[in-house]
């Protein structure tokens, strides 16, 4: 009995050891959540935020609120061991809870370009002592990155592109500069209809889109509308049959969380976009 009671106690011992040795992450902000994946380290991702959509493991696991309204109850009760973050985060009362909590918190800079994104990998794999994967993935990233450019520069001249949010047939979003996804029509080798008339977000008319008349619509959704729901509102309209865009066919339906995101997986997914748009021209 005694000899028994020796062992449940080893036992209990390593449990509790392990579970202290064994790292408890919360990642907040899609970018980071897609990296640390991508460098193999989901297994200790304990939650995610809501603009976390990919890899797809991520729907599985708990959410503690979006990144720029962040609840620190909803973190700290899940007792993790490490946050990570970008400068996205919010509210900053917030912030400075978890900076106060005793938990690991690491704030790294949102990314805005290609090469932000690869020095968030660097920044991320170190953190999480990742640094030999980390140099991995920047090598395929510029890979990628480098056939995406050589596509680029075989092309005759840019396309005139625009990007909505989550259209509907009597409101278009349009993205102007400063914005992720007029960086996104720059890194197709395209150019922005409406960079030059506002900066973010801003409603626009049907006859500010068929003024300018884009060569390419990029349709983006967070609502889950279905591809043809979303392409319909364009090639279904009378007022847009004459738009270059809507007669050869090129309005693009994209998952803004696959796309706007800016994680790791930025450059394949912009790739295969652009290879989907120079199929569809052929």
């Amino acid at each position: 009995m005694k000899c028994n009671k020796i062992i449940y106690t080893i036992c209990i011992v390593l449990s509790i050891a392990l579970c202290l040795g064994q790292e408890r992450i919360i990642t907040i902000g899609g970018s980071v959540t897609d990296i640390v994946f991508e460098l193999g380290y989901g297994k200790h991702v304990i939650a995610t935020d809501q603009s976390s959509t990919i890899p797809e493991e991520v729907k599985n696991l708990p959410q503690v609120g979006y990144i720029r309204a962040i609840s620190a109850e909803g973190i700290l009760s899940l007792n993790p061991s490490k946050i990570i973050t970008t400068t996205d985060i919010g509210p900053p009362n917030v912030v400075e809870q978890l900076k106060n909590s005793g938990v690991d918190l690491y704030i790294f800079d949102s990314p805005y370009s290609f090469k932000d994104i690869t020095l968030l990998v660097k920044d991320i794999a170190s953190c999480i002592n990742k640094q030999e994967d980390g140099i991995k993935l920047n090598n395929n990233l510029l890979n990628i990155h480098t056939t995406l450019e050589e596509i680029k520069n075989q092309l005759d001249a840019k396309q005139k592109i625009v990007f909505f949010m989550n259209p509907s047939i009597g409101s278009f979003s349009a993205a102007g500069s400063k914005t992720k996804a007029d960086y996104l029509i720059q890194y197709l080798g395209g150019e922005n209809i409406f960079a030059n008339d506002f900066n973010r977000y801003s409603k626009v008319t049907k006859e500010n889109i068929i003024k300018h008349n884009p060569d390419i619509i990029l349709v983006g959704s967070t609502m889950g509308k279905d591809e043809e729901t979303s392409k319909s509102i364009f090639y279904n309209s009378k007022e847009f049959k004459n738009i270059k865009a809507v007669m050869d066919n090129n309005v693009f339906s994209i998952d803004m969380g696959s796309h706007l995101t800016f994680g790791s997986s930025f450059p394949k997914n912009t790739l295969v976009l652009l290879r989907s748009i120079l199929q569809n021209d052929k």
